[in-house]
């Protein structure tokens, strides 16, 4: 068995406290592993099929996790500090919540140097009756949490993944899911105040974007062209972008497309491709897209972010 601190197989029961544990590690980013965790449409996608809480999951909130085959188990937030904790109590279908039909589950969270860790934790086994009911219950649901969080591991994976570096072709591509609509995502991706907002640049396009346009993104006073080639809404934004302090893209200009495709739950994928970096010279090109891949993740992290702050 794996050290409680490490990437952890499967959930263990902790004889001394009548508790299950289980310690896992994502390398997504704290908030979006936190958001996976606590909206209600994320957890329907790893906790059973359905969560239920019309207030949200804040402290004091109350709703339900249901799963098709046991049916609506009630649950009540008990702590919600973002993005390092959350707990809820859960009881028995079709029970008002008690101690004695109840469990505590707490979730916390941390970062380290290049992961988010995540850790469970339920007790109060002990009340649940006599001890080989506690047993029983605890090896369910150490089952349970090892099956739930190997979902909820494969669910961070489709939310958020690395951005890549092919050398061989000359791209970066990157892809999250957005659990928003893909009419909002797309009018934050192509609306250049909002480009400001989550880019981090302002963007001036005199007119709005439009196909065959070239615009500026700014950063520190200078500015470099962007020339809008595809518009589609609301699937598809393309364009070309040169170097600081050019009129236009020049012969060292890469391509950028985003695509959105709508995700389950009326969320969105958004997939960035950067290419042609084969035409940057070769003594530049690594160094380049080595800082244009962390570039690319803290751009569509700042999107996401931005579309979900919105949305709230």
């Amino acid at each position: 068995m794996q050290d409680a601190r490490g990437h952890e197989p499967e959930a263990r029961i902790g004889e001394a406290g009548m508790r299950v544990i289980r310690t896992i590690e994502v390398r997504a980013p704290i908030d979006v592993v936190w958001e996976t965790l606590t909206d209600p449409r994320e957890i329907a996608e790893w906790f059973g099929q359905r969560a239920d809480f019309p207030d949200g999951t804040g402290t004091g909130a109350t709703g339900s996790f249901g799963w098709t085959a046991h049916g609506d188990f009630p649950g009540a937030i008990e702590r919600w500090e973002r993005p390092h904790a959350w707990a809820f109590r859960w009881g028995t279908p079709g029970e008002p919540l008690r101690e004695d039909n109840s469990t505590l589950v707490t979730f916390t969270l941390e970062r380290t140097a290049d992961a988010t860790r995540v850790t469970v934790v339920e007790t109060g086994f002990e009340l649940l009756g006599d001890d080989a009911a506690a047993r029983r219950a605890m090896e369910d649901n150490r089952e349970g949490w090892t099956e739930e969080l190997d979902d909820f591991v494969a669910l961070l994976a489709r939310r958020w993944t690395p951005a890549v570096v092919d050398r061989v072709a000359g791209t970066i591509t990157r892809s999250l899911d957005i659990p928003a609509p893909k009419e909002l995502v797309w009018r934050h991706l192509t609306d250049p105040a909002s480009i400001e907002a989550w880019w981090g640049h302002p963007a001036d396009f005199p007119g709005g974007l439009r196909e065959g346009v070239t615009g500026t993104f700014e950063h520190e006073g200078r500015r470099w062209p962007v020339a809008i080639r595809l518009l589609r809404a609301p699937d598809a934004f393309a364009f070309r972008w040169g170097e600081l302090d050019e009129a236009e893209p020049g012969p060292e200009s890469c391509d950028v497309r985003f695509d959105l495709d709508e995700t389950e739950h009326s969320g969105t994928r958004v997939t960035v491709v950067e290419s042609g970096w084969m035409r940057v010279p070769a003594d530049l090109r690594d160094e380049r897209m080595k800082g244009n891949r962390v570039g690319w993740e803290l751009v569509l992290d700042g999107l996401r972010a931005h579309v979900l702050a919105a949305a709230s």
